[in-house]
């Protein structure tokens, strides 16, 4: 995103309290990149000035003997003291990755917060990034983009989508890395912790953020939809390294990749594109694990393993041995047999990445945004006791039900 100038082009786009909405979100989005609780900030520094401010100018007025200004009983300057320790406390600590991300009550607020609370101004929908309701929409899955009306099914067959995947495995570490409360929380804590918020997703399926919040959800989600690829290319991030030169991309090409398929605009486009956002560890990230968090993120995560292709082996640690495969990833994977539209080749042999999008996943995207709209038009009337709502969502109900068994009674 930085690579491209994203922030400054949705900045030079925007009015002026769009314009600080967004300088806002993109310098606090670079700063949780570097910490999981940053306190070297702008809005640390400001709260320092002000609390140095204000004690020094309530001893001044003390020391000449001045009156010291009063609201409702109490010093100015004990509210700009507690307004100063109240912000630098919340930006620090409340508002950051980790509690967002894993606290439910917290994550949910913040979904209100800059969806409804501030008017939306930190989304760009142009540019797919920035906040509202539905997380930060550089995130979402390439499903949710289509479902949600962002980007229209023609523009996602007219242009070349491009999803980075990496081994489940480090992809775990990283996430670890990101989501901890800090070095006191260990790995194996941590991943007993993520699975349990991972349940809403385990157990029912459920891939909204007010339930599942983006970084819980598999990869998979993000470029298939009903066992169909629906973004173009798809790269390994390991891979990634024949395109730091153009001598190194001619090289992939000749290799049977995830690099050698990419159309040329978007090789092109990545051609010495920098790793910008990456912290340091101290340890290789198959040092992290043990038998129970191996098992634990094959639990989670088994489907990446055999959608993207990747080992369930850690081939640095032969002492650690995957369980047997769950017959429920096993035919669960069925219907992924066959459908990666990067490396099969139609009748004609044109690769299918370079098709347009099947028209059954486009048609399944649209209707299973069409089934939530409709589910929550029909609990918001049995909340709101909407008679006239809920009666047209019941109607609507029966008349797909009748048509599901017409169509059901002329297949037989």
């Amino acid at each position: 995103m930085q690579h491209f100038s994203v922030p400054q082009k949705v900045i030079e786009s925007r009015g002026f309290v769009g314009k600080l909405a967004m300088s806002y979100f993109f310098m606090r989005y670079k700063q949780l990149e570097s910490a999981n609780f940053p306190i070297k900030t702008k809005e640390n520094a400001a709260c320092t000035a002000l609390l140095l401010i204000s004690l020094f100018l309530h001893q001044y007025l003390d020391h000449h003997h001045y009156s010291v200004p009063n609201v409702f009983g109490t010093s100015v300057f004990v509210y700009l003291t507690g307004i100063s320790i109240f912000v630098s406390l919340f930006t620090t600590f409340v508002a950051t990755a980790p509690v967002i991300g894993r606290i439910t009550p917290v994550h949910r607020w913040y979904l209100w917060f800059v969806h409804y609370a501030i008017f939306r101004v930190c989304e760009s929908i142009e540019w797919c990034t920035g906040t509202n309701k539905h997380g930060y929409i550089m995130h979402l899955t390439a499903p949710k983009l289509l479902g949600y009306g962002y980007v229209t099914p023609d523009q996602m067959d007219n242009m070349c989508s491009l999803a980075i995947v990496r081994n489940p495995y480090s992809r775990m570490v990283s996430i670890y890395g990101y989501n901890r409360f800090g070095e006191c929380e260990s790995f194996p804590v941590f991943l007993r912790r993520w699975k349990r918020l991972m349940r809403h997703y385990m157990e029912k399926g459920e891939k909204e953020e007010w339930y599942t919040p983006c970084h819980l959800l598999p990869m998979f989600e993000y470029t298939h939809h009903q066992g169909k690829q629906i973004v173009q290319s798809v790269v390994k991030q390991e891979e990634l390294k024949f395109l730091k030169t153009k001598d190194g991309a001619k090289e992939a090409v000749k290799q049977d990749n995830t690099i050698s398929d990419l159309p040329d605009l978007v090789r092109d486009a990545l051609l010495g594109m920098p790793h910008t956002n990456s912290r340091k560890t101290g340890q290789q990230w198959w040092d992290f694990y043990d038998q129970e968090t191996m098992e634990l993120t094959l639990e989670m995560y088994g489907m990446d393993f055999e959608v993207f292709g990747y080992e369930r082996t850690i081939k640095q640690r032969p002492d650690l041995v995957p369980p047997k495969k769950d017959r429920g990833v096993i035919l669960t994977m069925s219907k992924y047999d066959g459908f990666s539209r990067n490396s099969l080749l139609g009748t004609d042999g044109i690769r299918l990445s370079q098709r347009s999008l099947f028209n059954s996943v486009k048609s399944s995207v649209r209707s299973d945004a069409e089934d939530a709209r409709r589910n929550h038009t029909l609990k918001q009337s049995l909340i709101e006791g909407n008679k006239d709502e809920l009666l047209g969502a019941l109607v609507r109900f029966r008349f797909f039900s009748e048509v599901a068994e017409v169509d059901e009674d002329k297949l037989e």
